[in-house]
């Protein structure tokens, strides 16, 4: 019983050594995606997941800073008229969450 416990935790180990490996080595390499900033969606509250990942695909897809704001701001428009349709208020946006 000893015996399966210290090769299986070998194994773990090895296994976690690897991943480590391949990760690191993407990083280096530069293969890995440019992190963008995370933010919160303007009404998510009120978007279903599928949604959220729509708006999540059109922002990383957008080619320019100017193009995401545009986004951002027709979606921020709509996300307040489904607001207002519920007889709700979207919150505003605390300062210096955008640039």
């Amino acid at each position: 019983m000893r015996y399966r416990t210290v090769v299986f935790a070998a194994l773990w180990l090895g296994a976690m050594a690897v991943s480590n490996g391949i990760a690191l080595a993407a990083e280096q390499s530069g293969t890995s995606r440019p992190q963008m900033k995370r933010e919160i969606i303007p009404g998510s509250e009120l978007m279903t997941p599928q949604e959220r990942e729509r708006y999540r695909q059109r922002m990383r897809s957008a080619k320019s800073d100017d193009e995401r704001n545009r986004y951002r701001a027709e979606h921020t428009k709509q996300m307040q008229e489904r607001a207002r349709l519920r007889g709700l208020r979207l919150a505003e946006p605390v300062a210096g969450d955008r640039k």
